[in-house]
């Protein structure tokens, strides 16, 4: 059993609100899109891994389930790395939190070649959602770790094929951007799309340039100076 993780996520937004140094005015200014997928209609949020001083890279996660019509099947993280004697806590903790909330743990970026059948299996689990579910929504960070000044990074190999491969059960995507100016956080929803690939591509081929369209709808929802190499427009693709 699992609970719902909607009710927990508003109230968390309004502990978050209440910080003297955070103003969320520009939360829930941006127009979230109608078209969310007909019922049964799978639904795939993507957004960019963003943290700052005072947003931890959670809170994207949970402002955007406290603001989403609907239950968000998250992809995160099974650990965090680098943390000396903490990272066999997290390694401990997130997994079950994951597992708590019905979420998919998928093992930490950048890819550790030891991670590879825990990662297979994480893939699967996430596949295995979006398949059997109603009105699946899956929502994940594609980049999959932070990059400096939350500008965006290039994604890790196999990110690309593994939203192609989840596209097909969550055919409506939705690219969404978060970045904190002048103390306000904004979390901006892009007009929903579909991927259309060619199916003569090769693997490597269909894994880069999904996740190249996948990020330019997800730089078109930033300011420029957080684009980084994604600057050029998706009718360069």
């Amino acid at each position: 059993m699992t609970i719902p993780f909607r009710p927990l996520a508003r109230f968390l937004t309004r502990f978050l609100t209440r910080k003297p140094d955070i103003d969320l005015t520009g939360l829930y200014a941006a127009n979230l899109p109608q078209q969310t997928g007909d019922r049964g209609q799978g639904v795939l949020l993507t957004v960019n891994h963003f943290s700052a001083p005072d947003l931890r890279s959670w809170w994207p996660s949970i402002l955007i389930s406290a603001s989403f019509p609907y239950e968000v099947h998250w992809v995160v993280a099974s650990e965090w790395t680098n943390l000396g004697w903490r990272t066999s806590l997290t390694h401990w903790l997130f997994p079950h939190g994951a597992s708590l909330f019905g979420f998919s743990a998928m093992p930490a970026m950048p890819p550790n070649p030891a991670d590879i059948e825990r990662r297979a299996l994480a893939v699967r689990h996430v596949l295995n959602y979006a398949r059997h579910g109603t009105h699946p929504v899956v929502g994940l960070a594609p980049e999959g770790r932070d990059f400096p000044s939350g500008v965006l990074g290039t994604l890790p190999e196999g990110a690309g094929r593994f939203i192609h491969l989840l596209s097909r059960y969550c055919k409506v995507i939705i690219p969404i951007g978060v970045w904190v100016e002048a103390e306000i956080i904004h979390l901006k929803y892009g007009n929903p799309y579909r991927l259309v690939i060619p199916d003569e591509l090769s693997s490597s081929q269909r894994d880069q340039l999904v996740g190249e369209i996948i990020m330019q709808h997800i730089a078109i929802q930033l300011p420029e100076g957080l684009r980084g190499v994604y600057l050029r427009g998706l009718e360069d693709l």
